[in-house]
């Protein structure tokens, strides 16, 4: 394959788990490959390991928390400046096959009319597909049309998580970067709202893998309410339907999930619905801005 200029965006956060397999793996691609690491303030040895054993790669410690949209918006920036043609959205805790990212390019260089493009995603060792993946992108409810593409089963979907996302520098500069009102959760939902309100499609490319190495883990109810109204932020500014649409389907699930901590007799799941709700409410304001800015292209040039 032609060189291509394509920037590997990495954000890490306490990843000395992953982060030796996953950059190990990045460096056996067979495409050449610009990476760039955004570290979020880590407190482990996950920066310490990066100097010293990838002194070469571009690193850029925030020194904080910034979320991932956030983060990953500082190695876009750097990248469009430098003129690249794609933007690879990598997860700390993601593998790729040598040829993971070039199927990929290869695949947009014939169909450009994709924005977003992501391999399929198996588990952490390739025995299963990735839980969240065969169940959310992999449903009736996702899938807007499977066909072939010289022999490649590809699949247009709504919705795909970003942990392996090839973004195209037309997509970029045309949809633009993750929205800063999102911390962490909602941000990968939203902006694929705007691929899809800016005319473009998001496919799966099933020739090309990914392996998602995340266990599921038990989450206390309190942090799951926490982490469902963040990501109904997407729903209040998805510009493919009215705010009134959102406002009321978040409502709804306020009312269903009140009643049903009510029937419980779960007071604290209550108070924290509440409180959650009110705070999600409270960005409104933020949440107009969000959706008159991002009706327009957002240009990075």
């Amino acid at each position: 394959m032609a060189k291509t200029d394509i920037y590997v965006i990495i954000v890490t956060y306490n990843g000395m788990k992953w982060i030796p397999k996953c950059l190990q793996k990045l460096s056996e691609s067979d495409i050449e490959l610009h990476p760039i690491i955004i570290d979020n303030g880590s407190g482990d040895d996950t920066v310490t390991f990066i100097k010293d054993h990838y002194p070469s790669t571009e690193l850029i410690q925030t020194n904080e928390n910034l979320g991932f949209g956030r983060a990953n918006n500082i190695g876009i920036d750097k990248a469009i400046s430098n003129n690249a043609s794609y933007v690879f959205l990598l997860n700390q805790d993601g593998y790729v096959e040598p040829d993971t990212i070039s199927k990929l390019v290869s695949f947009h260089k014939t169909h450009p009319e994709y924005g977003v493009l992501s391999p399929k995603q198996m588990n952490g060792d390739g025995s299963a597909l990735d839980k969240k993946f065969d169940s959310i992108v992999l449903s009736k409810d996702c899938i807007v049309r499977s066909y072939k593409a010289e022999s490649i089963e590809v699949f247009d979907v709504s919705f795909v998580m970003a942990a392996f996302w090839l973004i195209s520098a037309t997509c970029l500069r045309k949809v633009g970067k993750f929205d800063p009102i999102f911390f962490h959760y909602g941000e990968d939902g939203d902006y694929l709202s705007r691929v899809r309100y800016h005319g473009l499609k998001i496919g799966v490319v099933m020739e090309s893998i990914g392996y998602h190495d995340r266990h599921e883990r038990v989450v206390p109810a309190a942090q799951q309410i926490k982490g469902f109204y963040a990501s109904q932020l997407g729903s209040l500014t998805n510009i493919n339907r009215s705010l009134a649409f959102g406002f009321s389907k978040v409502s709804f699930y306020f009312l269903r999930n009140s009643v049903k901590y009510l029937s419980q007799f779960q007071f604290k799941l209550i108070l924290e619905n509440v409180k959650c709700y009110s705070k999600l409410m409270g960005k409104l304001p933020k949440v107009l801005k969000s959706r008159r800015q991002n009706r327009v292209p957002d240009s990075l040039v």
